[in-house]
C-alpha cells in the first residue's frame, strides 16, 4: 500500500511538472513569438536561392580565388585581413568541398552545390546579423517593440542582403561589431570591476578583434567606444544612461553638509568613470590586438607555397614560399612575416588609384546612389540581374531623420531634449561615414554598410516613439518599406523577368544612379 501511494503522489508531482513545464513553453512562445518569427524570415531570406546563380558574381571573382587558395597552399595577397576568408575555406572543409576553382570572371560556371556551400556561411551569418541587431537595439532601448521594428527593418534592406548572399566577407564584419556593441552595453550595466563587469569587458575586446580581423574600417568602433567612455566622465547625463546602478547617490550622513557631501560625491564619481577608461580601453586595444593577430598564425600555416602574392612581399619572404624556411639560418619568425604583411597591406590600400564605372562618393550613399552591378544573364524571353541597392524607404528616411538629429543638436534646447543614445548613434554614424572624406581609392556603396547600420538603429527608436501616438503611420511606413523590398527583390536574388517587367524594374534602378 505504501508504494502504491508513493507511486500516486510521485504521479501528481510528475503531472504537476509537467503542467508547469507546459506552462512556461506556452508563456515563452506568448511572449517571444514576433522574435521567432523574425529568425524564421531572416534564414529563410538570406539562404533562399542561394545556390543561384551557379555563376561567379562581382567580388567572387576575388575572394573566390583567396579561398580556393587556402586549400592549393598557394600564397596570395589580399588588401583585407585573413580571418573572413579563413571562415569560408573552414566551412568549406568541414563540408568536403575542395573549393579549388580559378574564379576568372564574372559569369563563370560551376555546379550549383559548389556554390552553396562556398555561400552558405556568409548567408547564415546574414540571418544571424539581422538577430543581433534586433538585440542591440533591445539593449539600447530597453523596449521589445524597438528591437523588432529594428530587426525587421534591417532584414527588409536589399542592400544587406545581397552583401551577406555571396562569397564575401562584409558581413562577418558587420556581425562581430554589432556583437561588440551588443557586450559593450552589457559591459557599462555592470557594477564596476565585479566580475560580470570584466566578463563583458572581455567579450567587447574579443569581438572588436573580431571585427577589425576582417575589415580595417572596423576601426571605427575603438574610436566610438573610446569617445563615449571619456564623454562618460563629463556628462552624468550619458554616465546614468549607461550605467545607472554604479552612480547612484549613496545616503548622505547626518554629519556633512548636502552640498558638500555632493561635491565629494561628484569627485569620487568622476575618478570611478575616468578609472573604467584607464583600465577598460587598454584591455580593449590588447585583447583586441591578441584576437586579431591570431588568424594571421593560420593564413601563413596554410599559405607555404609560392602563388600570385608573392610579388607584394620582400624577397625574403619569397624565397621562404618557393624553398621553405629551412634554406636560410635565421628564417623569418611569425612576427616578422606578421609585421612586414601588415605594412604591405597599407600601404597597398593608400595606393590604390585604380577608378570603377560604379564606384561612388560617400556623400552619395545616405542617398542610395549609386546602385553597383553585380551580375548579369541575358536570354532572348527573360533577363535577370543582381544589383547592390539599398531599400529607398529605409535609407532615405533614415538619413533624413540622422539629418534632422544633428542640426538639432546645434541648438541648446535640441541638446537638452536629445536623449543620450541619440548622442551614441550619431557619433557611431558620423565615425563610420566621415573617414571616407579621406578615402581617395574607389569606394562603392557597400561601404556605406555600417554608417546604415547605425542610421537604421535611430530610425527605429524614432518608429518606436512614434508607435505609442501613431501606429498607423508607423504601420504605413513598414508596409512602403515592404513594398520596396519587394520590388527590388528581383534585384537581390537574380531573378529571371519577362522583358515588360524587366524594364520596369530597370527603370527602378536607373533612378538612383
Amino acid at each position: 500500500m505504501e508504494k502504491l501511494k508513493f507511486r500516486f503522489v510521485n504521479s501528481n508531482l510528475d503531472s504537476g511538472f509537467r503542467q508547469n513545464d507546459k506552462y512556461i513553453l506556452m508563456t515563452i512562445l506568448k511572449t517571444s513569438w514576433p522574435f521567432i518569427v523574425l529568425a524564421v524570415l531572416a534564414f529563410t531570406v538570406h539562404l533562399a536561392f542561394l545556390s543561384y546563380p551557379a555563376q561567379v558574381v562581382f567580388d567572387e571573382v576575388h575572394f573566390g580565388k583567396f579561398v580556393a587558395a587556402y586549400s592549393t597552399g598557394q600564397y596570395y595577397f589580399d588588401i583585407h585581413p585573413p580571418l573572413g576568408k579563413l571562415m569560408i575555406a573552414g566551412f568549406a572543409k568541414l563540408a568536403g568541398l575542395n573549393p579549388v576553382f580559378d574564379f576568372e570572371h564574372i559569369g563563370e560556371q560551376a555546379p550549383a552545390n559548389f556554390f552553396f556551400i562556398l555561400r552558405f556561411l556568409p548567408a547564415f551569418f546574414g540571418g544571424l546579423f539581422v538577430l543581433a541587431f534586433s538585440w542591440l537595439a533591445y539593449l539600447i532601448s530597453r523596449n521589445k517593440t524597438a528591437a523588432l521594428l529594428a530587426g525587421f527593418l534591417i532584414l527588409l534592406d536589399n542592400a544587406f542582403l545581397v552583401q551577406s548572399k555571396f562569397i564575401l566577407v562584409d558581413i562577418f564584419m558587420l556581425f562581430f561589431e554589432v556583437l561588440c556593441f551588443c557586450f559593450f552595453f552589457l559591459w557599462q550595466r555592470q557594477k564596476s570591476f565585479s566580475a560580470k563587469w570584466w566578463n563583458y569587458l572581455i567579450l567587447t575586446a574579443i569581438f572588436f578583434g573580431l571585427t577589425i580581423s576582417i575589415k580595417w574600417t572596423g576601426l571605427a568602433t575603438i574610436g566610438i567606444i573610446g569617445v563615449v567612455l571619456l564623454a562618460k566622465i563629463f556628462s552624468e547625463k550619458l554616465a546614468n544612461y549607461l550605467s545607472p546602478q554604479n552612480y547612484l547617490l549613496p545616503e548622505r550622513p547626518a554629519t556633512i553638509h548636502k552640498d558638500k557631501f555632493a561635491a565629494i560625491w561628484k569627485k569620487t564619481f568622476r575618478w570611478l568613470k575616468l578609472k573604467e577608461a584607464l583600465i577598460g580601453l587598454p584591455i580593449i586595444l590588447i585583447f583586441g590586438f591578441f584576437i586579431y593577430a591570431l588568424p594571421f598564425i593560420l593564413h601563413f600555416q596554410l599559405l607555404s607555397h609560392s602563388g600570385t602574392g608573392d610579388a607584394f612581399m620582400s624577397q625574403q619572404f619569397q624565397q621562404e614560399l618557393k624553398y621553405g624556411s629551412q634554406n636560410y639560418e635565421k628564417p623569418l619568425t611569425f612576427w616578422q612575416k606578421f609585421s612586414e604583411l601588415n605594412k604591405t597591406m597599407f600601404t597597398a590600400n593608400a595606393n590604390l588609384t585604380a577608378k570603377h564605372p560604379f564606384g561612388s562618393r560617400w556623400y552619395a550613399w545616405p542617398l542610395d546612389h549609386k546602385a553597383v552591378y553585380y551580375w548579369n544573364s541575358d536570354a532572348p524571353q527573360s533577363s535577370a540581374k543582381i544589383y547592390l541597392v539599398g531599400n529607398p524607404i529605409i535609407w532615405w528616411l533614415s538619413a533624413v531623420l540622422t539629418l534632422f538629429l544633428i542640426i538639432r543638436l546645434l541648438s541648446k534646447k535640441g541638446r537638452k531634449e536629445t536623449e543620450p543614445i541619440f548622442y551614441i548613434l550619431i557619433l557611431a554614424y558620423l565615425a563610420s561615414l566621415l573617414p571616407f572624406i579621406l578615402v581617395k581609392r574607389v569606394a562603392f556603396l557597400y561601404h556605406y554598410l555600417p554608417p546604415a547600420t547605425f542610421a537604421v538603429l535611430l530610425f527605429s527608436l524614432w518608429l518606436n516613439k512614434l508607435w505609442r501616438t501613431d501606429k498607423i503611420f508607423v504601420s504605413f511606413l513598414i508596409t512602403l518599406a515592404v513594398i520596396a523590398f519587394v520590388l527590388l527583390a528581383p534585384f537581390s536574388y537574380g531573378l529571371s523577368l519577362p522583358p515588360a517587367m524587366n524594364n520596369f524594374e530597370l527603370r527602378l534602378i536607373q533612378f538612383f544612379n
